[in-house]
């Protein structure tokens, strides 16, 4: 099938996805959570470092914090603006994934 997409690697996908979002106008706060997930220092300051907590508030960690002591919302609120985004950005499949995959990575750490 010659109509098949060249496969894309992760970073490469994570590329096209941190183009995309950039040119899309959403909050600074969620500026910074996207910037985190995909490695992107797009805020001042840098939201470096997220996880969730059990009950499942999403917390992060910014450039020069020693801990976790910002409240970023609910880990299920960022999967939902995920997919409001995403149209909005133009994200294909492999983007969304990436997005949501680094979500459930961060979840998989509260464990």
């Amino acid at each position: 099938m010659s109509d098949d997409l060249p496969i894309r690697d992760p970073d490469q996908i994570r590329q096209d996805c941190a183009r995309k979002v950039r040119a899309v106008e959403i909050s600074e706060h969620f500026q910074a959570i996207l910037g985190c997930l995909l490695a992107e220092d797009w805020t001042t300051p840098r939201l470096v470092e997220m996880a969730v907590t059990p009950d499942g508030a999403l917390l992060g960690r910014c450039d020069g914090q020693p801990g976790f002591s910002t409240f970023l919302g609910a880990s299920a609120d960022l999967i939902r603006n995920i997919h409001g985004v995403a149209p909005v950005a133009e994200l294909d499949g492999d983007e969304i994934g990436y997005l949501v995959g680094k979500v459930a990575e961060i979840k998989r750490q509260a464990r």
